[in-house]
């Protein structure tokens, strides 16, 4: 009763927002929510007892799939043109491999569509952000405060759990357990996860000239650093402080001393955290199981180096000679899990508009705001992104992919929309300078004529 309540609710902000503001900002407020909180599973189809990864072992249809129906439907053909044709290729040798191989089953075409998902996010995402170039201010303002909302919602979870009134999880550190909270993404490293993909979106709504996305943006930014160190993971700590770094050293428009300032409070304020994690890495070097896994997992690779085991067919395989994986653990690294189960020549495809949006990043550097903006936020969070996958595998499971695919999708167009996008701070001030002077211009030239 409860899930009908919540897609009841869900539907009707959808079209309030819609009616409100537009098909695109309704499409990504029901998108960035479906994937960034917690998802109901509305219909499955077909039974499966095999043990999977990154999707689920029979066919479903939860409803961060369905936001993605509903954005496409709002905008079909910009959602299609904003797929990039290395997709398309992927997409089609994946469907050749898996009918040529005959492992068609439940679970492994639970996986091709997994992967078919995510790439519809990334189209959708490019449509929204195109569709946003019409907006100006407003669109930074429907963009900033459901993120902020967001990261509020999960905060607001992470104090109960705190507080023991919800389950939290905990960590050991020697002698010392600490509680970990996970807000409503199910596990701490999932939550650190999601709060290093908002903070990608929010960084940069910091330069908006609209200052309700701007403060909005700025404490989403803080609130889910916050909630990344309290989740006390490893890999997403480091990655969010890697990306907050580069932010302040490489951002736009942001004061010398600020530069100085900013990182140097914040580490101060993180290191009780730090201490923490470094205690953690001193007791667990080597990440429990994860050498084991790593073997297992270079054996397949080696051995179906070309076309992979198949998506979502990793556990299934390999669970035949590692008892870890027959339980359900696979390899801790999202590139060397994506190749097992694609191969050599899939996981190239579907690479190649990930290093073609690095390239433009590069580029887009240079630019004006707001293309400038995106470039840097997108290139400050690819240490951290590369971090996160070759640590984890989490990035490739159920709806973390398919909001990673959402967040470099929509950096990646806002960065083509460049100076036709809505105005960052700094565009805002120099206009603001040059309708000054103008207006003192205009000033004294009927003063002249009066006298």
């Amino acid at each position: 009763m409860s899930s009908i309540i919540v897609l009841g609710v869900a539907t009707l902000t959808f079209f309030i927002v819609w009616h409100r503001v537009g098909g695109a900002a309704a499409s990504f407020v029901a998108v960035i929510a479906a994937c960034a909180l917690s998802t109901i599973e509305l219909l499955s189809v077909g039974s499966s007892t095999a043990i999977t990864a990154i999707a689920p072992a029979a066919i479903t249809f939860s409803t961060y799939q369905l936001a993605l129906v509903a954005g496409f439907l709002t905008l079909p053909r910009q959602t299609l043109r904003n797929i990039s044709l290395w997709f398309w290729l992927f997409l089609l040798f994946v469907i050749v491999f898996v009918i040529v191989q005959g492992i068609v089953s439940p679970h492994t075409v639970s996986g091709v569509l997994h992967w078919l998902w995510a790439i519809l996010a990334w189209g959708l995402a490019g449509a929204i952000a195109e569709a946003r170039v019409r907006d100006h201010v407003l669109g930074d303002r429907w963009v900033a405060v459901p993120l902020a909302c967001i990261v509020g919602w999960h905060a607001v979870l992470a104090a109960l759990q705190l507080m023991g009134l919800r389950g939290v999880s905990s960590i050991g550190v020697g002698s010392i357990e600490l509680a970990r909270v996970s807000g409503s993404a199910g596990h701490s490293g999932n939550l650190g996860k999601v709060m290093f993909l908002l903070i990608v979106l929010l960084l940069p709504l910091t330069r908006s000239v609209d200052k309700v996305a701007r403060r909005s943006a700025i404490v989403g930014v803080i609130v889910a650093a916050v909630l990344t160190g309290l989740s006390f993971s490893r890999a997403n700590t480091v990655a969010v402080l890697t990306l907050a770094a580069l932010w302040m050293v490489l951002g736009p428009g942001i004061r010398m001393a600020n530069r100085i300032l900013v990182p140097l409070i914040g580490l101060i304020v993180a290191l009780p955290v730090i201490d923490v994690l470094l205690l953690r890495n001193e007791y667990d070097p080597e990440g429990g199981s994860r050498p084991l896994l790593l073997a297992s997992a270079l054996k397949q690779i080696s051995e179906t180096f070309w076309f992979g085991v198949g998506p979502n067919n990793y556990l299934e395989t390999v669970g035949k000679f590692d008892p870890l994986a027959a339980g359900g653990l696979p390899v801790h690294s999202a590139f060397l899990l994506s190749l097992a189960e694609l191969g050599i020549i899939c996981a190239v495809l579907v690479a190649m508009p990930f290093v073609l949006l690095a390239a433009r990043s590069f580029s887009n550097a240079r630019r004006g705001e707001p293309a400038r903006a995106y470039a840097i936020a997108a290139l400050a969070a690819a240490p951290g992104m590369i971090l996160i996958a070759a640590t984890s595998w989490g990035i490739l499971r159920d709806q973390y992919l398919v909001m990673l695919f959402f967040v470099l999708g929509y950096v990646s167009t806002a960065q083509r929309a460049g100076g036709a996008s809505a105005p960052m701070l700094d565009t805002y001030r120099l206009t603001r300078t040059e309708s000054t002077r103008e207006n003192h211009a205009r000033a004294a030239t009927a003063s002249i004529a009066r006298s």
